[in-house]
């Protein structure tokens, strides 16, 4: 009668992790890995400091504009050198991801042309999820002809999905109607079914 084969246990993680330890490719690799990542921090930091000049000339003491994002304390004065900033473009889309999230405050209304203008006009990816995330948050009543109209527009692509939940919200019976009726959409659909089926519950 042969031999069966021997049984092997499952590795613990704590083993796994003594043998990486031990392993100089993959030692070697953690540490390319650690120093790409430490040098793309390094670029964005470097990258957004002329506004983090200006919103401290500005009287707001930040060290970045992600520092905005995460406060509850409104940030008015910050709001004009966001949207300068947001306008002039040109920084990584990290960056520009940073700003249109910093102006995706209600006081952020009064930019709402601007805003509108740069989302519509916008050749690049980061300006215009940006700006569509700044509109999202900003839009009010008086706005919900234009999240139709952004919502509408197949060339502003998979972006038009921030504009599904702030239309429902605002949008009384016909912003309903309108998400319903896109609910088949292949880029607006998944978005649109989940927005409705919570607002139903």
């Amino acid at each position: 009668m042969g031999r069966g084969k021997k049984r092997t246990s499952p590795i613990s993680a704590t083993e796994l992790m003594a043998q990486l330890e031990k392993d100089e490719e993959f030692q070697r690799k953690r540490k390319i890995r650690e120093e790409a990542l430490s040098a793309r921090a390094a670029e964005l930091t470097a990258a957004e400091q002329p506004i983090v000049r200006d919103l401290r000339a500005s009287g707001v003491a930040v060290d970045s504009v992600w520092d905005l994002v995460s406060t509850v304390t409104p940030y008015p004065a910050a709001l004009p050198v966001l949207m300068h900033h947001l306008e002039v473009g040109g920084y990584p889309d990290r960056v520009i991801e940073s700003l249109g999230r910093a102006l995706a405050v209600k006081p952020s209304i009064e930019f709402w042309t601007r805003l509108k203008n740069l989302y519509l006009s916008s050749l690049g990816a980061g300006e215009r999820e940006g700006a569509a995330i700044a509109l999202a948050a900003a839009a009010g009543q008086d706005q919900v002809d234009d999240l139709m109209g952004f919502l509408r527009n197949p060339v502003l692509g998979e972006t038009r999905i921030y504009f599904v939940s702030p239309l429902l919200r605002i949008g009384g019976e016909a912003g309903r109607e309108f998400i319903e009726s896109v609910a088949d959409d292949p880029v607006l659909g998944k978005e649109a079914s989940l927005r409705l089926s919570r607002k139903r519950r």
